[in-house]
């Protein structure tokens, strides 16, 4: 049987993200793993902002990030139950970029040993169009990946 040490669960907030939540807690305390929950706030957003700012337009910018990237905190803590989190070890990671690319990469630092993502989160018109995160990291990750389809 396979020794899952690290489980990340990326959370995009979606109802099938809620779902890949529950299946890595499950999975943790089945394993006494250590459980990580990560989102990434995408860079076009980040862009967003800056652009806004180079063109002239007034606000401090630096600040929305940071008020950004708090609130992500904040709801990524939310998100998850917490009752549920009764003696697991649990990480609440927030990383800014392309969500594909921070995942994989956030699974090369930490060494992980299993990815749960769910499929169809909050774009899943674009991500037919342009392919998704959960597309990008189960073609490249280096360690299992457990897909959590819709119902």
């Amino acid at each position: 049987m396979a020794r899952f040490q690290n489980i990340v669960v990326p959370v995009d907030f979606s109802e099938n993200s809620r779902r890949a939540v529950d299946y890595g807690i499950d999975m943790a305390k089945d394993r006494k793993a250590k459980l990580y929950f990560f989102h990434v706030i995408n860079q076009r957003h980040i862009d967003t902002l800056q652009d806004l700012s180079i063109k002239g337009y007034k606000g401090d910018f630096l600040e929305a990030i940071r008020n950004m990237l708090q609130a992500r905190d904040t709801d990524l803590r939310e998100f998850v139950p917490q009752e549920s989190l009764k003696d697991l070890d649990v990480e609440f990671i927030i990383r800014k970029g392309k969500p594909g690319e921070e995942i994989l990469k956030f699974a090369e630092e930490k060494n992980l040993d299993l990815i749960v993502i769910g499929t169809q989160g909050r774009s899943a018109i674009k991500a037919t169009l342009m392919g998704s995160a959960a597309q990008s990291v189960v073609n490249r990750a280096k360690c299992p990946v457990l897909v959590i389809h819709p119902r």
